[in-house]
């Protein structure tokens, strides 16, 4: 019998739900399973993940860490329905909007963090990186595929995956340090499309209740 594929993951983490989206699209249900000990900061963690990070896959006897490497693994193993399809340079398209996701717009966001609990909020921070992070929603307007529905073409690929967690962490969070998010009208219309997906819905209704929760305790502290 083989062993069960399984997905280390936390509930708050947003390439985790980008990686849970990712198999949602793909019909695969790995295990899913916290972090040993409550924390992938513990030591039993790493002894089964080396390099301490969410979400993280195990197969058989291949532990693997990084969302796009293991969404791109399972679409190998997986071939169909692909999250890489087309030609070559649609392919690249897929794989370039989906690190602009990781690279350029979660980071900016993520640095945000720091500033949700008034407590501890740094105004000048706090517009800085809101200026950034809206900088880098302006830039996604004009990356998007302009056909769509989706961010690269007609169908979801894994340039799809990524944006959900991480824009509706931005919808909660700016509004608490005075901004409203804007979004262009290609860019709302590719949300639509995104929240009418069944697949990619049954992740996101309830990693949004996990963000709401969690900004709601951190706004407060």
């Amino acid at each position: 019998m083989l062993a069960p594929m399984i997905l280390y993951w936390t509930k708050l983490s947003s390439y985790s739900a980008k990686l849970r989206i990712a198999c949602a699209l793909k019909g695969l249900t790995p295990e899913l399973r916290l972090p040993p000990e409550g924390s992938y900061r513990s030591e039993a963690y790493r002894r089964i993940v080396p390099t301490g990070t969410v979400p993280a896959l195990v197969d058989g006897d291949m532990v693997l860490s990084e969302s796009d490497a293991i969404a791109e693994y399972l679409d190998e193993r997986f071939p169909s329905p692909s999250l890489l399809p087309g030609t070559a340079r649609e392919r690249a398209r897929i794989r370039f909007l989906s690190r602009f996701h990781d690279l350029h717009l979660e980071p900016p966001l993520r640095a945000l963090f720091a500033q949700v609990a008034p407590s501890t909020r740094d105004a000048k921070a706090a517009a800085a990186g809101c200026d950034a992070v809206e900088r880098k929603i302006a830039l996604l307007e004009t990356l998007l595929d302009p056909v769509g529905p989706y961010a690269a073409g007609m169908g979801p690929t894994l340039a799809d995956c990524g944006f959900p967690p991480t824009l509706a962490i931005a919808d909660g969070l700016l509004p608490l340090l005075g901004r409203t998010p804007s979004y262009g009208p290609r860019t709302q219309a590719w949300r639509a499309a995104l929240a009418a997906d069944r697949r990619i819905e049954s992740v996101m209704a309830d990693y949004r209740a996990e963000v709401a929760d969690w900004l709601a305790a951190r706004s407060q502290a």
